[in-house]
């Protein structure tokens, strides 16, 4: 299920809230009850950064549920950060009902069932989060109820700014400044998540492999990048290192070279034929020269980097 980019209202048709209650329900994966009154204004906008799903929500007299999964909109692959910005909402679970006022951010799993009571208007950033891309992170961390962060923790606090200042970016320049922005969104979410006792243990398997492949992501334009490189920027050893990605199929340098041509092959599509050369783009990318990027280049995509730029070929 994809989480669409669009904005509803709750206006004053005759038939606002059934179009309400059924994207809601068929969208959001939400039973909604209203007040066809009290509840008109309210609205939800919503678009992607990356693979997180951002909400800026703004909801009056409303009470929401989370489907099972009995109905295809049911939303259990995901993680729900809600950052309360103002007025109150009651989350009952449990048999407990807690209250969060503005400043709050709690984590909940729509597995579990929760109703959210919104007794008068209060807007809150709602973040999407895939489940399994906090698992490659190491993060397993789940509950019946909701996780709730510390609103007097200087760390919290830090990340809630941190989190509201990337949603707010509804318009990114582009794919890669998107996915970039969605990458930092699940880096604040996993640091909320992991107890802060746990932070400095030792990290498993999975998610070491997968920190050692956000280092690449973000070095890649370093030619002398290598396995040394690599192993000193997660602070590991190489042979360790090895070992993890052999285990996953795949030697640590053909991963490095892989993410080279695919960041290439981003570059060819979104930029245009004036703005940055062939060689400009294999420099960007690690490569030095532009002869041994266009030999892999056409190796791995069946075509030249320049033939790519203009045919049309989808990644």
């Amino acid at each position: 299920m994809h989480f669409d980019t669009h904005e509803i209202t709750f206006d004053t048709g005759l038939s606002a809230g059934e179009r309400w209650s059924h994207i809601m329900l068929n969208s959001r994966g939400l039973r909604c009850a209203f007040d066809p009154r009290q509840s008109i204004d309210s609205t939800v906008r919503s678009w992607r950064l990356g693979e997180v799903g951002v909400s800026l929500a703004n909801l009056a007299t409303q009470t929401l549920s989370p489907v099972g999964e009995e109905l295809p909109s049911w939303q259990g692959g995901w993680l729900f950060v809600k950052l309360v910005t103002q007025g109150h909402v009651h989350v009952q679970s449990r048999g407990l009902v807690e209250r969060f006022d503005a400043g709050s951010m709690f984590i909940i799993d729509p597995v579990y069932p929760f109703v959210e009571v919104f007794p008068e208007r209060a807007r809150m950033t709602v973040l999407r989060v895939p489940k399994v891309r906090l698992r490659e992170r190491g993060v397993h961390r789940s509950s019946a109820g909701p996780l709730v962060g510390d609103a007097r923790s200087p760390d919290v606090r830090a990340t809630c700014d941190l989190i509201q200042c990337i949603a707010r970016q509804s318009t990114a320049p582009g794919v890669i400044a998107q996915n970039m922005m969605g990458d930092q969104l699940l880096e604040l979410v996993e640091f909320a998540m992991i107890d802060p006792g746990a932070r400095s243990k030792r990290r498993c398997p999975e998610a070491l492999v997968h920190q050692t492949k956000r280092y690449i992501d973000s070095h890649l334009g370093e030619a002398g990048l290598d396995v040394a490189a690599i192993a000193s920027g997660v602070h590991v050893s190489a042979q360790h290192l090895q070992r993890l990605f052999r285990a996953k199929g795949m030697s640590l340098m053909r991963y490095l070279w892989q993410a080279r041509l695919e960041r290439a092959a981003l570059l060819l599509r979104t930029r245009g034929a004036y703005d940055s050369s062939i060689q400009e783009i294999a420099w960007q990318c690690g490569f030095t020269t532009a002869a041994h990027f266009s030999r892999l280049f056409k190796r791995q995509y069946g075509v030249s980097p320049s033939d790519f730029r203009f045919s049309g070929n989808q990644l």
